[in-house]
């Protein structure tokens, strides 16, 4: 307890005019100590205690969490050995760089947060931040392409934009697919599919190291990362701060870039594990957690990380519909276990009359049409459950939220007591498809999804998804990549490496829950969808029943992607 009072009152000389001055080091947001019902609310130490008087637990936990508590030793430090004003002015700065705010703290440290309290930006206000012409990197997570693509950034002629597909060590098994082949399929999609002439493509991945040195030597002076929160623009600062040990700057309303002090610059040197730690970006979980820009040095470069945007403002968030602590195995990058990825282990099931489905935690239920014979590779965290029909897995998972912990299928349900009937549940019908696809969860992962046997049509599959969620289909897209840079070399580039003759992702179609007719109806909502993309229109004068006969010379069809 004494030396968490030394603590304590070294870090009451850090307060009023310092915090005053001082931005959030996670979100970026300026602190202010006056109300707590307003953005940057920090809970300051009281102002003064008596010798013999104990610190409140609640001020002592936030001191804790809330700042690195290295330095705040060492202004205890300091004070006991009765440093002079000016070494605790010095130390100031140190302080500064880790203080949070109270938002902050609860929500990293305590997972306690409330969705209010992190409002989702849209793009025009993160553009905001970008001065015309500024050279911009658009984060994408390649896992979970073409979802978190906005190719009006990429058309954009006041911005130099540079297309970053992150987190790719979830979607290949090597990085030599990664640094060869991707930017030849990527150019060529872009071109193709979305009529856009750019080669500035690059996969990387920040957590394996995977072609970092190639996109450092890429960036320039003043750079801006862009993309919808948890694409992993923050994690990609850190592999930068490691790899070339930068910091974090301050740029005044001038433009001029205040960097850290000289005792900080020297820890760099003497403590460098503990440097980086107080540098560097603030990685969650939880989306929208940065709320303003923040500057870093790396090397002679700076780098700008923006807050997330969001295209689309859902009626339901995901946080409000899945549970906490599984949202933060979905979207900790670092607890995605790769070795998974490799083996790539299948579960089997076949469809049936009764409508038998597949889950993870009741985030979806995938139905395959009844007499299919599926295998099922799933590429997102948590145990997966199979069930006689939807309203059996909405029962059982109800159970679980309504005694949490004692239930004994708890561990398989990672929902919220929100969701209680299938009502709450969207009905997406699949196009045909023939061998594989991959089904694509925004901001939640992929499965893929393969029909065994000799091609016969036997139905759509289909698959009920919360409102809320996004959701897409693509070819599989690491065999995809593999086959088309194959035909791509052996014929000396004359044929693509993206295929030209069919489209390789596709948005689901929305049906009511009680249509029978459901290839019809996908067939009507693809010329609906498609009336003012003339070009992508396909089978338009076929029976669909006719169509769905013949895959091998009619693949994909009714497959089109709405951007």
């Amino acid at each position: 307890m004494l030396k968490l009072r030394q603590v304590f009152r070294g870090a009451q000389r850090f307060s009023n005019s310092a915090v005053a001055k001082v931005k959030c080091a996670s979100c970026s947001i300026k602190l202010q100590d006056q109300d707590s019902n307003k953005p940057g609310y920090y809970t300051q130490p009281k102002k003064q205690l008596n010798s013999g008087a104990k610190p409140i637990i609640q001020d002592l936990k936030y001191l804790l969490f809330s700042q690195d508590i290295q330095l705040s030793k060492q202004v205890a430090h300091r004070d006991k050995d009765h440093s002079s004003c000016t070494d605790v002015d010095d130390t100031k700065n140190e302080l500064s760089s880790r203080v949070i705010c109270k938002r902050c703290s609860d929500a990293l440290h305590q997972n306690s947060y409330k969705f209010d309290d992190f409002p989702e930006s849209t793009l025009n206000d993160v553009l905001k931040y970008i001065p015309k012409n500024s050279n911009v990197m658009h984060i994408v997570p390649f896992v979970e392409f073409p979802l978190h693509m906005n190719p009006n950034i990429l058309k954009r002629d006041d911005l130099d934009t540079t297309l970053v597909l992150t987190k790719s060590d979830q979607l290949f098994r090597d990085k030599s697919s990664v640094n060869k082949k991707v930017p030849i399929f990527m150019k060529q999609f872009l071109k193709y599919t979305l009529r856009i002439d750019s080669n500035k493509t690059f996969g990387i991945s920040a957590l394996k190291n995977w072609n970092i040195s190639v996109l450092y030597n890429y960036l320039k002076n003043y750079t801006y990362l862009l993309g919808n929160p948890n694409v992993g623009k923050s994690t990609l600062i850190n592999t930068l701060l490691q790899k070339y040990l930068g910091y974090k700057v301050k740029i005044d309303p001038m433009g001029k870039i205040n960097s850290p002090s000289k005792e900080i610059m020297q820890e760099a040197l003497t403590n460098p594990k503990n440097f980086l730690k107080i540098q560097a970006a603030g990685v969650s979980h939880i989306p929208n957690l940065t709320r303003s820009v923040q500057a870093y040095q790396i090397s002679d470069k700076i780098l700008f990380d923006l807050p997330g945007y969001s295209t689309s403002m859902p009626e339901i968030r995901p946080d409000k519909i899945i549970d906490k602590k599984w949202l933060q195995r979905l979207r900790k990058t670092n607890l995605f276990n790769r070795r998974n990825m490799k083996q790539k282990k299948y579960e089997s099931m076949k469809g049936t009359s009764q409508g038998g489905c597949y889950t993870v935690g009741g985030i979806f239920y995938l139905v395959p049409p009844k007499g299919s014979i599926n295998q099922i590779v799933k590429n997102i965290p948590g145990p997966s459950s199979q069930f006689k029909n939807i309203e059996k897995g909405i029962e059982v998972f109800n159970a679980c939220t309504s005694s949490p912990g004692t239930h004994p299928l708890s561990l398989y349900c990672g929902i919220q007591s929100v969701l209680r009937n299938k009502d709450q549940y969207r009905r997406y019908a699949i196009p045909p498809f023939i061998g594989s696809i991959e089904i694509v969860l925004k901001d939640i992962g992929y499965i893929l999804v393969r029909t065994t046997g000799k091609y016969e049509f036997k139905g759509l599959h289909e698959i009920w998804v919360p409102q809320g969620i996004e959701i897409c289909i693509r070819e599989p897209l690491e065999k995809l990549i593999e086959s088309g840079y194959e035909r791509y070399m052996e014929t000396h580039g004359r044929e693509t490496s993206c295929p030209r003759d069919r489209p390789i992702i596709s948005s689901l179609y929305e049906v009511a829950k009680d249509e029978t007719d459901i290839l019809n109806k996908v067939k009507l909502l693809y010329l609906e969808k498609t009336k003012k993309d003339l070009s992508a229109r396909r089978f338009v004068d076929d029976d669909p029943y006719a169509v769905v006969q013949v895959p091998e010379k009619k693949r994909n069809p009714y497959w089109y992607y709405q951007w």
